[in-house]
């Protein structure tokens, strides 16, 4: 530690933990109602999901068995983490499912 200071090592451990957690996170989904409106108020998902009701309507969009959990966060700009907490809502209110996808979602 003589020439790395410990706050300078503790933050990397953060960035890299935030990376795995990334990583591990990431999942292609696809909707089990892609083609009607899936009545997210009557389900109580807004009230879930909190102030991330935008990351839910993008994560209902994009998954089409096509577009990983990453894929949708870096086309909407919000942050992993509230696209991963909207996909597990989503999954275990029954509107997707995750894929068995052999391609590298990373």
């Amino acid at each position: 530690l003589e020439f790395i200071q410990p706050d300078a090592l503790n933050e990397s451990y953060s960035v890299l933990a935030d990376i795995l957690k990334t990583l591990e996170g990431n999942a292609v989904y696809s909707n089990l109602a892609p083609h009607c409106e899936p009545q997210l108020g009557k389900r109580g998902l807004y009230d879930q999901i909190g102030p991330n009701q935008l990351a839910m309507l993008w994560v209902l969009n994009y998954s089409d068995g096509g577009h990983s959990l990453l894929d949708i966060s870096e086309k909407s700009g919000i942050r992993f983490q509230s696209i991963r907490a909207a996909a597990d809502v989503l999954a275990e209110s029954k509107l997707i499912e995750q894929q068995d996808d052999s391609r590298d979602t990373g």
